[in-house]
Protein backbone atom coordinates (compact mmCIF):
# COMPACT_ATOMS: atom_id res chain seq x y z
CA UNK A 1 0.00 0.00 0.00
CA UNK A 2 2.86 2.51 0.59
CA UNK A 3 4.85 1.36 -2.46
CA UNK A 4 1.41 1.87 -4.23
CA UNK A 5 1.20 5.77 -2.68
CA UNK A 6 4.92 6.17 -3.42
CA UNK A 7 4.26 5.41 -7.10
CA UNK A 8 1.21 7.62 -7.38
CA UNK A 9 2.95 10.16 -5.24
CA UNK A 10 5.60 10.33 -7.87
CA UNK A 11 3.33 10.70 -10.59
CA UNK A 12 1.32 13.62 -9.66
CA UNK A 13 5.15 15.42 -9.23
CA UNK A 14 5.82 13.92 -12.73
CA UNK A 15 2.53 15.28 -14.13
CA UNK A 16 3.17 18.75 -12.52
CA UNK A 17 6.82 19.62 -13.90
CA UNK A 18 5.35 18.23 -17.23
CA UNK A 19 2.59 21.54 -16.59
CA UNK A 20 5.69 23.77 -16.32
CA UNK A 21 7.20 25.87 -19.36
CA UNK A 22 10.79 24.53 -19.55
CA UNK A 23 12.88 27.57 -20.42
CA UNK A 24 17.01 27.60 -21.26
CA UNK A 25 16.84 29.78 -18.25
CA UNK A 26 18.56 33.44 -17.88
CA UNK A 27 21.37 34.06 -20.03
CA UNK A 28 24.02 37.18 -19.40
CA UNK A 29 24.93 38.22 -22.35
CA UNK A 30 28.15 40.67 -20.45
CA UNK A 31 25.94 43.51 -19.86
CA UNK A 32 22.63 42.23 -18.92
CA UNK A 33 20.58 38.88 -18.58
CA UNK A 34 17.68 37.49 -21.11
CA UNK A 35 15.25 34.75 -21.08
CA UNK A 36 11.84 34.62 -22.72
CA UNK A 37 9.13 33.80 -19.99
CA UNK A 38 5.32 33.09 -20.37
CA UNK A 39 1.96 34.51 -19.01
CA UNK A 40 0.97 30.71 -19.37
CA UNK A 41 2.02 27.34 -17.87
CA UNK A 42 0.62 25.84 -21.04
CA UNK A 43 -1.06 26.71 -24.43
CA UNK A 44 -4.36 25.08 -25.80
CA UNK A 45 -4.74 24.28 -29.54
CA UNK A 46 -6.45 27.50 -31.22
CA UNK A 47 -5.27 29.39 -28.26
CA UNK A 48 -3.25 32.89 -27.84
CA UNK A 49 -1.01 33.65 -25.08
CA UNK A 50 1.68 36.15 -24.13
CA UNK A 51 5.27 34.96 -24.06
CA UNK A 52 8.01 38.53 -23.34
CA UNK A 53 11.53 38.70 -23.72
CA UNK A 54 13.18 39.78 -20.32
CA UNK A 55 15.48 42.00 -20.28
CA UNK A 56 17.74 42.70 -16.78
CA UNK A 57 20.23 45.75 -17.97
CA UNK A 58 23.39 46.02 -16.04
CA UNK A 59 23.47 49.40 -13.71
CA UNK A 60 24.10 52.03 -15.94
CA UNK A 61 23.70 50.40 -19.08
CA UNK A 62 20.38 50.51 -21.59
CA UNK A 63 18.68 49.29 -24.39
CA UNK A 64 16.64 50.64 -27.17
CA UNK A 65 12.81 51.42 -27.72
CA UNK A 66 11.77 50.55 -31.73
CA UNK A 67 12.88 54.22 -32.61
CA UNK A 68 16.48 54.32 -30.71
CA UNK A 69 16.08 58.40 -31.29
CA UNK A 70 19.59 59.96 -32.67
CA UNK A 71 21.42 56.65 -32.49
CA UNK A 72 21.23 53.21 -31.31
CA UNK A 73 19.54 49.95 -32.06
CA UNK A 74 16.18 48.32 -31.17
CA UNK A 75 16.22 45.27 -29.43
CA UNK A 76 15.22 42.40 -31.96
CA UNK A 77 14.46 38.83 -31.29
CA UNK A 78 14.10 36.40 -34.11
CA UNK A 79 12.34 33.33 -33.31
CA UNK A 80 11.98 29.83 -35.22
CA UNK A 81 8.26 28.07 -34.88
CA UNK A 82 6.89 25.16 -35.66
CA UNK A 83 4.73 24.94 -38.31
CA UNK A 84 1.27 26.50 -38.49
CA UNK A 85 2.49 28.39 -34.82
CA UNK A 86 2.22 32.31 -35.04
CA UNK A 87 4.04 34.94 -33.26
CA UNK A 88 3.09 38.46 -33.27
CA UNK A 89 5.12 41.64 -32.82
CA UNK A 90 6.65 43.37 -30.05
CA UNK A 91 4.22 45.31 -27.92
CA UNK A 92 6.91 48.08 -26.81
CA UNK A 93 6.47 49.79 -23.73
CA UNK A 94 7.12 53.63 -23.43
CA UNK A 95 10.69 54.28 -23.62
CA UNK A 96 12.44 56.70 -21.15
CA UNK A 97 14.71 59.90 -22.73
CA UNK A 98 18.52 59.20 -22.51
CA UNK A 99 20.58 62.53 -23.35
CA UNK A 100 24.01 61.54 -24.48
CA UNK A 101 26.35 64.40 -24.66
CA UNK A 102 24.41 65.98 -27.73
CA UNK A 103 22.27 63.18 -28.40
CA UNK A 104 19.00 61.94 -27.36
CA UNK A 105 18.33 58.63 -27.08
CA UNK A 106 14.67 56.40 -26.46
CA UNK A 107 15.42 53.14 -24.44
CA UNK A 108 15.10 50.85 -21.23
CA UNK A 109 17.21 50.78 -18.14
CA UNK A 110 16.69 48.42 -15.38
CA UNK A 111 14.19 45.40 -16.06
CA UNK A 112 11.84 45.14 -19.00
CA UNK A 113 9.30 43.05 -20.39
CA UNK A 114 8.87 42.98 -24.18
CA UNK A 115 5.38 40.92 -24.71
CA UNK A 116 4.66 39.12 -28.06
CA UNK A 117 1.66 37.08 -28.55
CA UNK A 118 2.00 33.18 -29.09
CA UNK A 119 -1.07 31.37 -31.10
CA UNK A 120 -1.52 27.39 -31.09
CA UNK A 121 -2.78 26.11 -34.52
CA UNK A 122 -6.06 24.34 -33.91
CA UNK A 123 -4.62 21.08 -35.01
CA UNK A 124 -2.23 21.37 -32.38
CA UNK A 125 -1.95 17.68 -30.08
CA UNK A 126 -2.71 18.04 -26.57
CA UNK A 127 0.13 15.91 -24.50
CA UNK A 128 2.75 17.53 -26.26
CA UNK A 129 5.57 19.86 -25.90
CA UNK A 130 5.73 23.24 -28.35
CA UNK A 131 9.99 24.19 -28.33
CA UNK A 132 10.31 28.01 -29.39
CA UNK A 133 13.96 28.99 -30.10
CA UNK A 134 14.88 32.45 -30.79
CA UNK A 135 17.80 34.43 -30.78
CA UNK A 136 18.03 38.06 -29.24
CA UNK A 137 20.06 40.77 -30.26
CA UNK A 138 20.72 44.18 -28.06
CA UNK A 139 22.70 46.90 -28.40
CA UNK A 140 23.60 47.42 -24.52
CA UNK A 141 25.04 50.87 -23.76
CA UNK A 142 26.68 53.31 -21.47
CA UNK A 143 29.60 55.53 -22.69
CA UNK A 144 29.84 52.98 -25.53
CA UNK A 145 27.68 50.69 -27.57
CA UNK A 146 28.40 46.61 -27.59
CA UNK A 147 26.42 44.64 -29.77
CA UNK A 148 25.53 41.74 -27.39
CA UNK A 149 23.39 38.38 -28.42
CA UNK A 150 21.72 35.43 -26.66
CA UNK A 151 20.35 32.05 -27.61
CA UNK A 152 16.83 31.24 -25.91
CA UNK A 153 14.43 28.60 -25.23
CA UNK A 154 11.40 28.00 -23.66
CA UNK A 155 9.32 24.55 -23.84
CA UNK A 156 5.51 25.06 -23.30
CA UNK A 157 3.47 21.69 -22.51
CA UNK A 158 -0.01 21.84 -25.18
CA UNK A 159 -2.77 21.40 -22.61
CA UNK A 160 -6.07 20.20 -23.72
CA UNK A 161 -7.60 23.38 -22.56
CA UNK A 162 -6.89 26.80 -21.61
CA UNK A 163 -3.62 26.50 -19.12
CA UNK A 164 -2.88 28.28 -15.96
CA UNK A 165 -1.47 31.53 -15.70
CA UNK A 166 1.87 32.03 -15.01
CA UNK A 167 2.08 32.72 -11.07
CA UNK A 168 5.13 34.92 -11.48
CA UNK A 169 5.16 36.13 -14.83
CA UNK A 170 2.17 36.04 -15.81
CA UNK A 171 0.98 38.88 -13.65
CA UNK A 172 4.16 40.87 -14.79
CA UNK A 173 3.46 40.35 -18.13
CA UNK A 174 0.14 41.77 -17.15
CA UNK A 175 1.21 45.07 -15.43
CA UNK A 176 3.45 45.32 -18.80
CA UNK A 177 0.64 45.40 -21.20
CA UNK A 178 -1.86 46.97 -19.15
CA UNK A 179 0.37 49.70 -18.90
CA UNK A 180 1.94 49.93 -22.44
CA UNK A 181 0.87 52.78 -24.99
CA UNK A 182 -2.22 52.02 -26.70
CA UNK A 183 -5.14 54.10 -28.70
CA UNK A 184 -6.81 55.98 -26.66
CA UNK A 185 -9.39 57.94 -29.51
CA UNK A 186 -7.23 61.31 -29.29
CA UNK A 187 -7.43 63.61 -32.36
CA UNK A 188 -4.15 64.80 -33.96
CA UNK A 189 -2.81 66.68 -36.24
CA UNK A 190 0.49 68.52 -37.26
CA UNK A 191 1.45 71.45 -39.76
CA UNK A 192 4.79 72.68 -40.61
CA UNK A 193 4.94 76.60 -39.91
CA UNK A 194 8.44 77.91 -41.11
CA UNK A 195 10.79 76.25 -39.18
CA UNK A 196 8.88 74.39 -36.50
CA UNK A 197 6.69 71.45 -37.03
CA UNK A 198 3.67 71.94 -34.82
CA UNK A 199 2.03 68.82 -33.51
CA UNK A 200 -1.53 69.14 -31.78
CA UNK A 201 -4.07 66.79 -29.67
CA UNK A 202 -7.07 66.97 -28.36
CA UNK A 203 -9.36 64.05 -26.71
CA UNK A 204 -10.96 62.87 -23.45
CA UNK A 205 -7.67 61.25 -21.66
CA UNK A 206 -5.64 65.09 -22.05
CA UNK A 207 -9.09 67.36 -20.92
CA UNK A 208 -7.85 68.60 -17.19
CA UNK A 209 -4.26 66.41 -17.01
CA UNK A 210 -1.09 67.59 -15.93
CA UNK A 211 0.50 68.39 -19.67
CA UNK A 212 3.89 69.69 -17.90
CA UNK A 213 5.91 66.86 -18.60
CA UNK A 214 4.65 65.53 -21.97
CA UNK A 215 6.04 64.49 -24.69
CA UNK A 216 6.38 62.97 -28.00
CA UNK A 217 8.08 59.80 -29.33
CA UNK A 218 7.48 59.60 -33.10
CA UNK A 219 8.21 55.85 -34.62
CA UNK A 220 10.53 57.13 -37.56
CA UNK A 221 13.77 58.10 -36.50
CA UNK A 222 13.98 61.17 -38.69
CA UNK A 223 10.40 62.57 -38.38
CA UNK A 224 12.32 64.80 -35.51
CA UNK A 225 15.57 66.51 -34.39
CA UNK A 226 15.26 64.09 -31.23
CA UNK A 227 17.81 66.48 -29.39
CA UNK A 228 15.93 69.68 -29.60
CA UNK A 229 13.22 70.51 -26.83
CA UNK A 230 9.55 70.39 -27.34
CA UNK A 231 7.92 73.44 -26.49
CA UNK A 232 4.17 72.78 -24.79
CA UNK A 233 1.26 74.89 -24.57
CA UNK A 234 -1.74 73.97 -23.56
CA UNK A 235 -5.26 73.83 -24.16
CA UNK A 236 -8.81 72.83 -23.03
CA UNK A 237 -8.92 70.18 -24.46
CA UNK A 238 -5.48 68.75 -25.03
CA UNK A 239 -1.69 70.53 -25.72
CA UNK A 240 0.34 71.38 -28.46
CA UNK A 241 3.90 70.71 -28.84
CA UNK A 242 6.14 72.54 -30.61
CA UNK A 243 9.24 70.13 -32.69
CA UNK A 244 11.38 70.45 -34.87
CA UNK A 245 11.47 68.88 -37.67
CA UNK A 246 14.03 66.11 -39.27
CA UNK A 247 14.82 65.05 -42.50
CA UNK A 248 11.21 63.27 -42.97
CA UNK A 249 9.94 67.00 -43.98
CA UNK A 250 12.54 68.43 -46.00
CA UNK A 251 10.96 67.00 -49.20
CA UNK A 252 8.09 68.64 -50.66
CA UNK A 253 5.38 68.97 -47.87
CA UNK A 254 6.61 66.01 -45.41
CA UNK A 255 4.72 62.96 -44.75
CA UNK A 256 1.37 62.64 -44.49
CA UNK A 257 1.09 61.08 -41.32
CA UNK A 258 3.02 60.77 -38.04
CA UNK A 259 2.35 57.98 -35.76
CA UNK A 260 4.00 57.87 -32.27
CA UNK A 261 3.66 57.50 -28.13
CA UNK A 262 2.15 60.96 -26.25
CA UNK A 263 3.67 60.22 -22.79
CA UNK A 264 2.28 62.52 -19.87
CA UNK A 265 5.94 62.17 -17.98
CA UNK A 266 8.52 59.23 -17.36
CA UNK A 267 6.37 57.35 -15.11
CA UNK A 268 2.52 58.83 -16.49
CA UNK A 269 0.20 57.25 -19.14
CA UNK A 270 1.28 57.21 -22.64
CA UNK A 271 -1.31 56.96 -25.70
CA UNK A 272 -0.31 55.93 -29.17
CA UNK A 273 -1.71 58.34 -31.98
CA UNK A 274 -1.23 58.60 -35.37
CA UNK A 275 -1.42 62.73 -36.57
CA UNK A 276 -2.61 63.79 -39.77
CA UNK A 277 -1.78 66.42 -41.65
CA UNK A 278 -3.76 69.43 -41.41
CA UNK A 279 -5.49 72.30 -38.96
CA UNK A 280 -5.34 71.41 -35.24
CA UNK A 281 -8.55 69.81 -33.62
CA UNK A 282 -10.38 72.31 -31.17
CA UNK A 283 -8.85 73.02 -27.88
CA UNK A 284 -5.56 71.80 -28.53
CA UNK A 285 -3.93 75.24 -27.69
CA UNK A 286 -4.71 78.61 -26.36
CA UNK A 287 -3.83 78.48 -22.71
CA UNK A 288 0.02 79.01 -22.48
CA UNK A 289 2.82 76.92 -21.30
CA UNK A 290 2.71 75.03 -18.23
CA UNK A 291 3.01 76.29 -14.83
CA UNK A 292 6.37 76.10 -13.58
CA UNK A 293 7.16 73.72 -11.28
CA UNK A 294 8.44 74.41 -7.86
Amino acid sequence: MRFLAGVLFALVLAGAAQAQPASSGPVNTGHLTAELVSSAQGIAPGQTIHVALRQQIQKGWHTYWRNPGDSGEATRLDLTLPAGWTAGAFVWPAPHRMPIGPLVNYGYKGEVLLPLTLTAPAGARPGGTVALKGKASFLVCEEICIPESADLTLALPVTAGPAAPDPKWGPAIARTLAAAPKPAGLTAAFRKEGGVLKLAVAGGPLKGADVADAYFFPFSGTAIDHARPQAIERGSEGLTLTLTPGVDFQAGDGPAALPGVLALGEDGPAYELTAAAGPAPAGAAGLGAPPAKA
